[in-house]
């Protein structure tokens, strides 16, 4: 097979903020390049944490791989930095990591395997120097990062007895092994099987790779229906044998080799995540006696479901941590903790508790319960013992990581359990957007997948539980320029379809009298909230106006279907709509809406400028259009050959308009992220290749109307961008 090989500079990242600072290209016309940190705006996780892996060798270095944000790394005294926002949208797929590798004899040495969804592209990269710079090599089959059984693993391993040699099981072409540190690969054809099972149409195919620390002997495990899942070789992968079938109708999800040389197995009957296992057992197998022994925890705690993670304490070769999967219990999955071998177990719960959770540095974990009420987490599909501390236990949820500081103390006095993702980013966002400051207004408002999303009070801080909005998937959202602290959102969920707030997001409240039993759609607040419109999302697409807050509503007048609608930023009175090619406004606070008689492209995106009436700024694909007199004329700017987004930021002084924002292309510098300060004369490109963050959809980007330079931008699985001006 022909190796597709490439080198990528990687991002350098700072350790507070995560951000890499890159000089911005030069595009058309004269606007000075400028140096840009990149870093998030803080939550804390937000998405599927899969798989950690310490490394035995160097203390304090680990890495996380995430189901659609890509993979990240942590060294003694640092927080999580991303590794893989070199990819960009021709290579998106790639960010969602099916599996990783650290090297026990050279920690500078990493691997992955990237693939979202199996239809598409994959690649096995390999790094040495801890993931700055990668080569990748293009292989014949995908992978499911984001897929049925994607907590399973590791399905790549570095060899500890010859390094160069680096094993990887696919999940529907066989195993494959690289021996000169992953510049090649080929399938190890003696392998016998591919597995057989599949989950959601998707194959589970190789389960996980791994070396027993007393011998030369690798294991590999295979989702196999007829219970024969793992196999055997003591000559290097030359030839195989299966063990004896074990535990039929489930399957090893997760292997850990003590250094005594047995090998503990975390079995359940499906592989998770999506479809929850109903049962579950935990083995070990002593390879001397050529026998496996049922030492499933049986504390009579209710436990439901099945187990995920596995791991075994490196100072201490009895002790060991086992997670359950698909618990959906009150507390959430548990773990369970031996140390002697599984003759006897401690959990992290009963049914009278024995742990506390510390959730302060992201309190929206609380998620409603209450302080410190936190679930332990649910989808716990991977738990690690740090090597060089027995205390320290890490493991993955479906939101964020947690680590325990204590759990050597279980049965004698509460395991504390805290977050532990700082830094770790991987919502997929809608929108968001930052108003002039106000009376101690959020910095900033979003919405995004799964967690609905917050006011932000700090972009610096994960929020808290208060300004967590958690109540539906949003469609929309919006909030008065000139009173910060109102805002609204528009989501699918029937019974909170409009929520809003007048104290900044520290309460939310759901309008009770929909005129619509449509969902979704479209909103806009008036800039001093005194109104707002929405436009649900129905075949009619009739848009309603409420003056207070969903009290009473009056069909909105003058548009027609598929309206695209923003309010003045300055004037409560004035509204802007694009429909059917044509630019309307609206004078009276979004009642009845007329033409000004100016034609637009029908999918242009109508964009007000905070601070400046009249101000509208249109986008659509490969045009930008802007009036300054509430659309009774348009100039044109043809600067960007491709544009996606644009949004507006504080200039450079109180004398300056504000700075545009783009996602798009020049023509000349490629398709990126561009700063403009002369209304769309010139434009500089503000990231490089290094920093191309993944999938950036939806197509939104916004500046920030109190912080000169400063950018916001969507992503989906890297959570919400932000850029700074160096300094």
């Amino acid at each position: 097979m022909k190796q597709q090989r490439r080198r990528i500079a990687a991002l350098l990242l700072s350790v507070c903020l995560l951000g890499g600072t890159v000089t911005g290209c030069a595009g058309t016309g004269k606007s000075a390049a400028s140096k840009y940190q990149w870093s998030n705006v803080a939550i804390g996780g937000g998405g599927y944490v899969t798989g950690m892996e310490y490394n035995p060798k160097e203390e304090g270095l680990v890495y996380a791989r995430t189901d659609i944000g890509g993979l990240y790394r942590r060294q003694k005294g640092t927080n999580w930095v991303p590794l893989t926002d070199f990819l960009g949208a021709e290579e998106w797929n790639y960010i969602g990591i099916e599996s990783m590798a650290t090297d026990p004899v050279e920690p500078n040495r990493v691997y992955f395997a990237g693939g979202t969804y199996m239809n598409d592209s994959a690649g096995l990269f390999a790094s040495d120097d801890y993931g700055e710079t990668w080569t990748r090599f293009d292989v014949p089959f995908g992978c499911g990062g984001n897929q049925s059984g994607r907590g399973c693993g590791e399905r790549m391993c570095v060899n500890p007895n010859n390094n160069k040699e680096v094993w990887f099981g696919s999940r529907d072409s066989g195993l494959w092994k690289t021996s000169d540190y992953g510049k090649n690969w080929e399938e190890v054809t003696a392998f016998p099987v591919k597995g057989n099972y599949k989950q959601e149409g998707n194959s589970i195919g190789i389960l996980w790779v791994t070396f027993d620390p007393t011998s030369t002997d690798m294991y590999v495990g295979a989702a196999m229906t007829d219970g024969t899942c793992i196999y055997k070789s003591t000559d290097g992968g030359e030839s195989w044998t299966a063990l004896s079938a074990n535990a039929k109708g489930m399957y090893p999800l997760h292997a850990a080799f003590s250094a005594n040389g047995k090998m503990y197995l975390a079995y359940s009957d499906n592989c998770g995540p999506n479809l929850s296992p109903s049962a579950g057992a935990v083995y070990v197998y002593d390879p001397k006696a050529d026998a496996f022994t049922d030492i499933t925890p049986d504390l009579n705690d209710g436990r439901q479901g099945g187990f995920g993670g596995i791991s075994v304490d490196a100072q201490n070769p009895d002790t060991v941590v086992v997670s359950t999967l698909g618990w959906w219990s009150d507390n959430g999955d548990n773990l369970y903790y031996t140390t002697d071998g599984g003759e006897s177990w401690s959990g992290l719960f009963d049914k009278n508790g024995g742990y506390q959770m510390d959730t302060s540095k992201a309190e929206w974990l609380d998620w409603g319960r209450g302080d410190g009420q936190a679930k332990t987490g649910w989808w716990v599909a991977d738990v690690n013992i740090n090597p060089f501390n027995s205390d320290e236990v890490m493991y993955g949820t479906g939101a964020t990581i947690y680590s325990t500081t204590n759990m050597t103390k279980i049965g004698t006095e509460p395991v504390n359990i805290a977050f532990d993702a700082y830094g770790l980013e991987e919502t997929a966002v809608f929108k968001m957007l930052a108003p002039p400051s106000k009376d101690d207004s959020p910095q900033l408002y979003s919405i995004m997948g799964d967690l609905t999303g917050f006011a932000h009070e700090d972009v610096t801080q994960c929020p808290d539980d208060a300004h967590f909005m958690k109540n539906g998937k949003p469609t929309d959202l919006d909030c008065a320029f000139l009173e910060p602290n109102i805002a609204v959102y528009a989501s699918e969920e029937k019974t909170t379809t409009l929520t809003y707030t007048k104290d900044g997001g520290n309460t939310w409240e759901s309008v009770q009298h929909k005129p619509d039993p449509a969902t979704g759609g479209q909103v806009a607040m008036a800039a001093d909230g005194s109104s707002f419109v929405w436009i649900p999302n129905s075949v009619s697409g009739k848009p309603y106006v409420t003056y207070d807050f969903g009290e009473t509503w009056y069909y909105v007048e003058g548009l027609g279907f598929n309206a695209k609608i923003t309010a003045d930023r300055v004037n409560p009175k004035l509204f802007y709509a694009s429909c059917d090619g044509m630019f309307y406004v609206s004078k009276d606070g979004g009642l009845n809406f007329e033409s000004t008689g100016q034609m637009v492209a029908e999918s242009a995106e109508p964009v007000s400028v905070f601070g400046q009436e009249g101000h509208v700024w249109l986008s659509s694909s490969t045009m930008i259009m802007y009036t300054e007199d509430a659309g009774e004329s348009f100039e044109n700017v043809k600067t960007l050959s491709t544009v996606d987004s644009i949004g507006f930021g504080k200039g450079k002084d109180d004398k300056s308009d504000p700075v545009i924002y783009a996602e798009g292309d020049d023509g000349t510098n490629g398709y990126g992220i561009y700063r403009s300060e002369d209304k769309g004369k010139s434009w500089t490109r503000i990231n490089d290749d290094q920093h191309k963050f993944g999938n950036l959809n939806p197509k939104y980007i916004t500046g920030d109307s109190n912080v000169y330079g400063r950018v916001y931008f969507c992503t989906d699985g890297r959570g919400i961008v932000m850029g700074d001006i160096a300094k």
